[in-house]
């Protein structure tokens, strides 16, 4: 065989091996079932906003194997102006909070392959943003953030500001475990992704600290993401969050409640195919409280979701189904309840019922002084 050839099969296989690598390296786009295109085009017209996916760079790329600087690599990536941080199989200890940054993709080989932990000294958050300077286009997908119940620490911590928001995050095939506070919590961000994750186990630091906890942030699509078993708090807390895409998601067996959804700028919150159950107190919480003075009723709207849609959502054995304060413009269609003591607690909603089906029963409140002594404030 001749020298030509031989270089051209292997310049080949280098290129053919190069572009096998960057389709790892790519995320999916969610599928998102056709029929929650259809019920949002009857309900809402085309008033939903759909999330903007990341862009990625991925021809620039740096291997990280365990024992070495993920820190280093971000950084190194960042001001080469983004690519990809590829964690190789194995464990790798955080010893101090990982600082994320824009146009980078952080990716391993699989959830149960890279395994980023927290150091047994290290008492903060494992993946961090804060408010200066804006990130743009970060993708994680495919590792586990493990944490050890110590500390003070969120697994992910992502905090913006209005004036500038962080936007395009997804999270892919990640799990998300066994941190003392928040799983993940993402404040003031704008198109938010997560997909085929695991949110679990974490919030051991008290009530206040959930699996998930979003809070003032904008288009928001979860698909396939399991939320159950948080230690203390809830699975998945939504704060004056607006439209929001939740398809095919499950919260199972929570000490507290399973969602809650409040707060000013709470609307288009479709769930689509969302499993709730065994909740040990309600699994839909949807109070209309101001937030900041939430032990005085005010019966306000404004501080309540709007505009919401349950199609197909199963809710279960829990203590109680959905008590919402206010929530009007909504609907539940083609969903199943099953619970304790009330299937649907509605204080004051305009609420359309769509071929469902309550086995416990609703309840119809015209006055707060009729809702239940044992649903005060579940915050």
């Amino acid at each position: 065989m001749s020298k030509k050839v031989v270089l051209f099969i292997l310049i080949a296989f280098v290129v053919c091996s190069s572009m096998a690598q960057k389709q790892l390296f790519k995320y999916n786009q969610v599928v998102v079932e056709p029929e929650v295109y259809s019920i949002m085009s009857e309900k809402w017209n085309n008033d939903f906003k759909h999330v903007e996916y990341p862009k990625q760079w991925l021809d620039n790329i740096i291997k990280v194997k365990p024992g070495q600087s993920i820190q280093e690599a971000i950084n190194q990536v960042y001001d080469e102006g983004g690519g990809v941080v590829f964690l190789k199989k194995g464990i790798h200890i955080l010893d101090t909070t990982l600082t994320l940054k824009g146009k980078i993709t952080l990716v391993g080989e699989g959830r149960d392959k890279t395994i980023v932990k927290q150091g047994s000294e290290m008492k903060g958050t494992g993946f961090n943003i804060e408010d200066k300077p804006q990130v743009t286009d970060l993708v994680i997908k495919d590792l586990t953030l493990k944490g050890v119940r110590q500390g003070d620490a969120n697994g992910i911590l992502i905090r913006g500001r209005n004036e500038s928001r962080h936007t395009r995050i997804m999270l892919q095939n990640i799990d998300v475990i066994d941190w003392s506070s928040q799983g993940v919590h993402m404040k003031r961000t704008n198109h938010i992704i997560m997909d085929n994750c695991n949110f679990q186990y974490n919030g051991s630091g008290g009530g206040l600290y959930h699996n998930v906890y979003f809070l003032y942030n904008k288009y928001i699509l979860q698909s396939d993401c399991n939320m159950s078993f948080p230690v203390k708090g809830k699975g998945n807390k939504y704060t004056s969050c607006e439209y929001v895409l939740a398809q095919r998601c499950t919260i199972k067996d929570t000490k507290t409640n399973g969602i809650q959804a409040d707060h000013e700028e709470a609307g288009y919150i479709f769930f689509h195919k969302y499993h709730v159950s065994g909740c040990a107190k309600v699994a839909l919480w949807f109070p209309c409280e101001d937030y900041y003075d939430k032990f005085i009723y005010k019966e306000n709207s404004k501080y309540a979701p709007q505009k919401v849609i349950l199609n197909r959502c199963e809710i279960i054995n829990n203590t109680w189904g959905a008590m919402w304060r206010s929530v009007n413009n909504s609907y539940v269609i083609n969903s199943v309840f099953e619970n304790k003591k009330i299937d649907m607690g509605l204080l004051k909603c305009d609420v359309t019922i769509e071929n469902s089906t309550f086995k416990k029963g609703n309840e119809v409140y015209t006055d707060v002084k009729q809702w239940p002594s044992d649903v005060k404030i579940l915050w």
